[in-house]
């Protein structure tokens, strides 16, 4: 008989084993005891609201969030203002890498912008910016290597709502480092794009579990779904 697989619980273990450890990581204390500035290493990072923007400078270069757009589709079929962010709620350093990974919020959030979060890519070598979203799918930032070809990579995470049998789709789909520090969706000659999919119910008191599916999808550099259903 064929193993019923949970496909949450087998998509966190294959991300576990390709994640990119990073060398420090602050995580800024909530209300009165927030952050504005910190040292990672030997760089200076400061950060501050701006007009409907964020401002934040590493080691005395200055980048804002103002007309910056997600690479990515955060909700359905669109890419998303990083306007939105005013504040830094994690960085993350890789040392080795030259590169720094910030989660952006905003803050006191209410409503729908409470799920709301960005993620930026500075490489420290380039100076360049990488922006992605998240709607609903989670807070945490993480790098990647799913290729094994010294190249650093990234999961962006879309979710594609809710549909009339309560039915949630989240996508994730791989981007790359390229020689100019920025990432872009990883192709190669024979496929354009790498992504999987996981398509599960909300799950509720008044609803019957055992006759809900979940499903998965992948269409990736390699099977994740090596025992499944």
């Amino acid at each position: 008989m064929t193993k019923k697989v949970e496909y949450g619980t087998m998509i966190s273990e294959y991300l576990e084993s390709k994640k990119h450890e990073p060398t420090l990581i602050f995580n800024n204390p909530y209300k009165s005891d927030k952050k504005s500035a910190i040292k990672l290493a030997d760089n200076e990072i400061k950060w501050s609201e701006r007009d409907n923007s964020l401002e934040i400078i590493i080691n005395g270069t200055k980048i804002n969030t103002s007309k910056k757009v997600t690479l990515n589709y955060n909700w359905g079929k669109s890419v998303d203002s990083v306007n939105f962010a005013n504040n830094v709620r994690q960085i993350k350093l890789y040392e080795s890498d030259s590169l720094i990974g910030f989660v952006l919020t905003n803050e006191p959030c209410t409503g729908l912008g409470c799920s709301v979060n960005y993620q930026l890519i500075y490489d420290l070598k380039t100076k360049s910016e990488s922006y992605f979203g998240r709607f609903r799918t989670g807070f945490e930032f993480e790098l990647y290597d799913f290729n094994q070809d010294s190249r650093i990579d990234f999961l962006s995470k879309t979710f594609y709502g809710r549909n009339e049998q309560m039915i949630d789709t989240t996508e994730f789909i791989m981007y790359s480092q390229t020689e100019k520090g920025n990432f872009q969706q990883f192709r190669t000659e024979g496929q354009n794009r790498f992504a999987f999919k996981h398509i599960y119910p909300q799950i509720y008191p008044e609803r019957n579990k055992d006759s809900l599916r979940e499903e998965f999808e992948e269409n990736w550099i390699e099977n994740i779904n090596i025992n499944g259903r």
